[in-house]
């Protein structure tokens, strides 16, 4: 991990200098110094509708979260965003890091890279401007994540069962924020048992796209197909343009779409080239460290790679939207960051312990 071995005090400046340009790009926003177009823009204005009764239809939880906080009086959409720019700044990379089972006291340098990837990380950043729910999102699925991992460390059964309980309720409630995200959380707090060997990943690699494919042949993915088919009506430019109508190139469609959305191989403008830089190489290069030292996966990393995959399959299929892309994949990509630096910090803690043992 040479590639790791920057001093500490490089990293700690590289941070403070990141947050002080997220800071003065959000207060710039905020005073309409210059302008970000997000393609997202309606959803903010359309929850900052319903939350104020304008509208009646709630498409998601989130809305109805908004007007809960309006009936009582503390709902605010400026006082909402900030909150979203503390939650970037400060609780999500500790949270990141505290999941890893990371420290500053004894894992400096580890926990110094977490603020720096959550830091220069654009998508999350750009979502704290307004209401969307993302960032609200990305911070009850580490809270769900945290349950878990408490619940697979416990040794006493009344311990597990209770973890794993508020693990499912955070489940559900993401359930209610998107269905797909709560979906494949729920599912992995039933398949993290599943054993991960290099051996077995092929052969349950194998696997996964017979079952893929097999599903998709009875119709059981139509929904989500059809779902994706009304992307061709709308930002004709930012889209793959995948038809997965044709059943017998259904896994190479899925493979070309894993490709475009989940690596960012698709390049249509500069932003992308930046996303695929900044975003997807960390990621791509965390995910290849994980898959090839899976055999340290515990019952923890174990639930993490299964909801990737679950959580993924959907959405690869779902969405053909690259802008909406950069958005799904959030979870997938800090699944991945949790899961890399919690193997790192197992391999070092059994490195000590050989030198003590040497010693």
């Amino acid at each position: 991990m040479n590639m790791l071995k920057i001093n500490n005090y490089y990293l700690l400046f590289i941070i403070i200098l990141f947050y002080f340009i997220k800071m003065f790009i959000f207060i710039a926003i905020k005073n309409d110094l210059f302008l970000i177009p997000l393609g997202g823009g309606s959803d903010a204005n359309y929850y900052d509708n319903y939350a104020l009764g304008r509208f009646d239809l709630a498409v998601n939880v989130w809305p109805v979260i908004l007007r809960s906080l309006n009936d009582i009086g503390i709902y605010s959409r400026e006082y909402i965003s900030y909150l979203f720019f503390l939650l970037n700044l400060f609780f999500i990379p500790s949270m990141v890091s505290k999941i890893s089972g990371l420290s500053f006291k004894y894992h400096q340098k580890y926990y110094l890279y977490i603020f720096l990837l959550c830091a220069i990380y654009p998508t999350l950043f750009i979502f704290t401007f307004d209401i969307y729910r993302d960032v609200f999102m990305v911070f009850i699925f580490l809270m769900g994540c945290f349950f878990v991992k408490k619940s697979l460390e416990s040794s006493r059964f009344s311990r597990f069962l209770l973890m794993l309980a508020v693990s499912a309720i955070v489940g559900l409630f993401l359930l209610g924020l998107r269905p797909y995200l709560g979906y494949a959380f729920l599912l992995s707090l039933l398949l993290w048992k599943i054993k991960f060997t290099k051996r077995r990943i092929i052969f349950l690699g194998a696997l996964y796209f017979l079952a893929l494919f097999a599903a998709n042949y009875v119709g059981i993915f139509n929904s989500l197909t059809e779902y994706r088919a009304g992307f061709e009506e709308a930002e004709g430019g930012s889209n793959l343009g995948i038809d997965f109508s044709n059943p017998i190139m259904f896994i190479p469609n899925f493979i070309l779409s894993f490709l475009g959305q989940m690596l960012g191989l698709y390049i249509t403008n500069p932003l992308a080239i930046v996303l695929l830089i900044v975003e997807t190489v960390p990621f791509l290069f965390m995910l290849v460290y994980v898959i090839k030292n899976i055999r340290w996966a515990d019952k923890f990393v174990r639930f993490l790679i299964v909801f990737f995959v679950l959580y993924a399959s959907v959405w690869l299929i779902g969405n053909d939207n690259l802008g909406t892309a950069v958005r799904l994949r959030l979870y997938n990509y800090i699944a991945v960051y949790i899961a890399f630096f919690y193997i790192l910090r197992l391999k070092s803690l059994h490195s000590r312990k050989i030198q003590v043992v040497k010693s």
